[in-house]
């Protein structure tokens, strides 16, 4: 039986900011989508910013050496915060869940966009507890993230499920016997939850 639910937040609960961002840099200064895309999520200095192991002058800096922008880095960090935007419905999903169920978020942010999002929204508010990838100083997919969350969470694997919108993401939370769910829009999120009697 269920007793916990954990949560992605990007492309869930907020709207994928960083998709966003790439597109709007794309679009405005005519950088390739995903190059853009890649550096800022999954580059080696994407990972060391969500991992809270480079600081955020660290992280900028090398993008503006990679896509020379550098009198617009101010207005694309401020973009980055502006995109990502809260969806209500899913948090009206989370609140009725809530009811139920004991909620926690596992989110690979970073910290100053995680900052301006709770001071806009107050999401943290909705949630039990979670984890930041900039606050362990590891990040999805790696098995050692989920292993906290586990352990912050304090039940045992098979009473927890974790949702999550990408779908390299779920199998190191399935081979720690926990219970996944591939988030792909609001319509069948709703139905998934309702066919496994969550609502």
């Amino acid at each position: 039986m269920i007793e916990v639910i954990i949560f992605d937040l990007g492309g869930i609960l907020f709207t994928n900011g960083t998709k966003r961002l790439a597109q709007y840099i794309s679009e405005t200064y005519h950088k390739d989508y995903d190059t853009t895309y890649q550096f800022l999520n999954y580059s080696d200095v994407g990972n060391a910013y969500r991992e809270g192991r480079i600081t955020r002058d660290d992280f900028w800096k090398a993008f503006e050496e990679k896509f020379g922008l550098h009198k617009d880095i101010k207005t694309i960090e401020q973009k980055w915060f502006d995109v990502y935007e809260i969806v209500e419905d899913t948090k009206t999903i989370i609140t009725e869940l809530s009811q139920k169920y004991k909620i926690y978020f596992l989110s690979d942010n970073v910290k100053e966009r995680a900052e301006v999002a709770e001071k806009r929204y107050g999401f943290l508010s909705l949630f039990s507890g979670g984890i930041f990838s900039h606050e362990v100083g590891v990040r999805k997919p790696n098995p050692g993230i989920y292993q906290l969350m586990l352990e912050k969470v304090g039940v045992s694997p098979d009473k927890t499920l974790f949702i999550d919108d990408k779908e390299i993401n779920l199998p190191p939370a399935k081979a720690l016997g926990m219970n996944t769910l591939l988030f792909t829009n609001l319509e069948q999120f709703r139905k998934d939850i309702q066919a496994l009697s969550l609502l």
